[in-house]
């Protein structure tokens, strides 16, 4: 199937090319603006009451073999990224490990530097662009990826609440939300059990859900109703990893092994800092971590600091100026790394940074 299957679906409904793309510059304006101010607001926070003389020095006594170790632990798990979204993919067809590489270290670059998490959107294009795959298939694997990554996290931060480590400088307060984050993961756990069932049930009635969908857009008009059915049907072609057991108990050990090779990194990152906390307390730091990764800013600026810094003073009574520090590395070693590779990949994709939009992937990319 030809690339263009999104734009297709746009073509249709927008009546003038240069009025869209109008419209899409005002709304990354505001979006770019929004995001900023949160990543500054989420800084401002995450810096209040530090010593930054303290920071430095911290940052100066580190162990930079630990930390070197850290940041080509986290290389590794983004490889692991990478295979675990080619067994994903396996039900649309077969992809290249190397584009599955090259995409994931662009798209990640993407995260970093675009706001709104824009590189969930440009990691599938890109692929979808090198592998003539349809866009709906790679664009819905992602939502597979992140259902994968959801269910790793909470089991592994279950794990931790049922097997905590000593945390006796737990004040009150810090057990109460300790007590509500707990509640929460067993709540999200039977979230995500629930909504798997949903989507089974969505492969088990493809055709009547189809059709449930389309049927008000073709009242719209007819000739919106062809593309949109297409675009449904390879998006849940994109899920169809859930329906195959084989291939859904192979992504699951992968993506277990790509959380636990990411719990190193953390392990890594804190003993640089001589920091030695039993490995199960990562579990549940990269749980605080993801939870701030998903507020819309740049890279997880601010928010991923805040959290990985609450975490360690909060919890288990990390000097504050000594958590700032950690939570800046540690920040740094997931995405500065893989941010340069993904930058060095444009050029094998025909893009340039400033291009590095979903438009201008529409179109095939830049002339």
């Amino acid at each position: 199937m030809e690339l263009r299957e999104p734009v297709g679906i746009v073509a249709s409904v927008v009546p003038t090319r240069p009025s869209y793309y109008s419209r899409r510059v005002s709304k990354n304006a505001v979006r770019t603006v929004i995001s900023v101010a949160l990543m500054a607001l989420l800084l401002a926070v995450f810096f209040w009451n530090v010593d930054l003389d303290e920071v430095k020095r911290a940052l100066e006594q580190a162990n930079l073999g630990l930390i070197l170790a850290a940041a080509a632990t986290a290389l590794v798990s983004y490889w692991f990224r990478a295979i675990r979204w080619q067994l994903i993919l396996r039900p649309v067809g077969h992809v290249r490990h190397l584009s599955a590489v090259l995409a994931t270290a662009v798209g990640y670059a993407a995260m970093t530097l675009l706001p709104a998490r824009m590189g969930d959107l440009i990691r599938p294009l890109v692929l979808s662009r090198r592998e003539r795959i349809p866009f709906s298939a790679t664009l819905a694997s992602i939502f597979t990826e992140r259902l994968f990554d959801l269910w790793t996290v909470v089991l592994f931060f279950l794990f931790f609440v049922i097997w905590p480590p000593e945390m006796a400088a737990l004040d009150e307060q810090a057990r109460r939300n300790l007590d509500i984050l707990s509640l929460s993961g067993y709540l999200l756990g039977a979230g995500l059990v629930i909504g798997t069932l949903v989507l089974l049930g969505l492969f088990r009635y493809q055709d009547r859900f189809i059709a449930l969908m389309t049927t008000p857009i073709g009242l719209i008009r007819e000739s919106w109703k062809q593309p949109v059915a297409n675009f449904l049907g390879h998006f849940l072609d994109g899920l169809r990893v859930l329906q195959r057991p084989r291939d859904l108990i192979v992504t699951l050990v992968a993506s277990i092994v790509t959380w636990y090779v990411i719990y190193w990194q953390v392990r890594f990152t804190l003993l640089a800092f001589g920091v030695d906390l039993p490995l199960r307390v990562n579990y549940f730091l990269v749980t605080l971590s993801v939870i701030g990764l998903a507020i819309p800013t740049p890279g997880g600026i601010g928010g991923m600091h805040k959290a990985m810094q609450l975490g360690l003073t909060v919890f288990f009574a990390v000097d504050l100026n000594t958590a700032t520090a950690i939570a800046i590395v540690y920040h740094a070693i997931c995405f500065v790394p893989i941010t340069i590779i993904g930058l060095l990949c444009l050029p094998i994709f025909g893009l340039k940074l400033e291009r590095v939009d979903a438009p201008a992937l529409e179109d095939g990319g830049p002339s």
